[in-house]
């Protein structure tokens, strides 16, 4: 069993996909600070005046290093034909990390650089967090 779940179930179970390091580090990163439109960069002062009142953030945007690793051949194309069945049809889903008792709710962007080596294939994930700053805790 991993330490992931993918709307409160394993992706291991479902796809024999693996997520590989490198999440934990994008996770912690903040958010970039959305421009609000009320800063003056005035051309005879020093600095900008800038409003402070309510702050927004933009989307996050998660690249996870994903692995399908399969026994055989028949495992393999039953594996990414779920796996892309679902990413069609999901639109807005939960990704859990278990250890960390925290919930993305994240969408499905992009599926980059993909290798396929005989029964297995190594992916990057590209998802978007459009809830950058609101703590979603695992139920």
């Amino acid at each position: 069993m991993s330490n992931y779940r993918i709307n409160g179930q394993d992706p291991e179970t479902l796809y024999n996909l693996q997520i590989l390091k490198g999440i934990y580090e994008q996770l912690d990163q903040k958010a970039e600070l959305k421009d609000n439109g009320l800063s003056i960069d005035w051309a005879e002062e020093n600095g900008t005046e800038r409003y402070h009142g309510l702050q927004r953030f933009k989307s996050k945007t998660y690249n996870i290093q994903c692995l399908i690793k399969c026994n055989t051949s028949a495992e393999y194309d039953a594996s990414i034909e779920a796996f892309d069945d679902f990413i069609d049809t999901a639109g807005e889903f939960n990704l859990d990390i278990v250890s960390k008792n925290k919930r993305l709710k994240v969408s499905f962007l992009n599926m980059t650089n993909f290798k396929k080596y005989g029964n297995s294939a190594t992916f990057t994930l590209v998802l978007a967090d459009d809830y950058p700053t609101e703590k979603f805790t695992i139920s």
